[in-house]
């Protein structure tokens, strides 16, 4: 290559490298139902995140890491999420090696990170950001069956599923929306599939927990 050539070559990288970098930096364009959906996941999953049951603390980073596996598996774009992905999942195996709880307010913010990563890369499609707050399954499912298990309590003891059956459970959940769900367009139609799911999941949970005395 003469030197005469290195000028444009040099303009064509530079225009290649600013283009990618606004890419990276730019917003989805989100229509009425996107960002009906965006708000409610942004507000919505934290939320519930932060109501995971204490019992069960110690596998809710490894839940948010197969999370971020499939929220990863089911957004058109990965230039956040697979970043927030190789997070979770390293954070993952050090809390959990190390027997670390995390206080509700940093598993609020874990999942508020994963989400808003989703939403990042949803490409401003509504079906997409519904499909990755369905892959927070039984982190966003085990508060709601802890409420309802509360109503089958006698004020002494409570009822807890075994962590074995919420990973598995987990691991269907986070599949069906991530993957079963993945050429859906229909917003209408991936909520009512996730809302399905959710139900079942909320029965499971339900029928699966046993009653544990709880120490005075």
């Amino acid at each position: 290559m003469s030197l005469l050539g290195w000028p444009a070559t040099n303009a064509a990288l530079g225009g290649r490298l600013a283009s990618a970098k606004k890419k990276v930096g730019e917003l989805p364009k989100l229509n009425g139902l996107a960002s009906l959906a965006a708000i409610a996941a942004i507000v919505g999953v934290p939320v519930l995140a932060a109501l995971f049951p204490r019992s069960a603390a110690k596998i809710v980073m490894p839940l948010l890491a197969i999370t971020s596996v499939g929220v990863y598996l089911t957004v058109p774009d990965t230039e956040r999420v697979s970043l927030v992905m190789a997070l979770v999942i390293m954070a993952a195996i050090v809390t959990f090696a190390a027997t670390v709880t995390l206080h509700q307010l940093a598993v609020s913010g874990v999942a508020f990170v994963i989400m808003g990563a989703a939403i990042m890369d949803s490409g401003g499609r509504e079906a997409s950001i519904v499909r990755a707050a369905g892959c927070f399954g039984v982190v966003i499912a085990a508060p709601v069956a802890g409420w309802l298990n509360e109503l089958r309590t006698n004020g002494v003891d409570e009822r807890r599923t075994l962590p074995v059956i919420m990973i598995g459970l987990h691991c269907l959940l986070v599949g069906w929306s991530s993957r079963v769900l993945i050429r859906e367009t229909s917003i209408l139609f991936v909520v009512a599939a996730d809302a399905a799911a959710f139900a079942v999941a909320l029965i499971v949970l339900v029928l699966a927990a046993r009653p544990v005395a709880v120490e005075a």
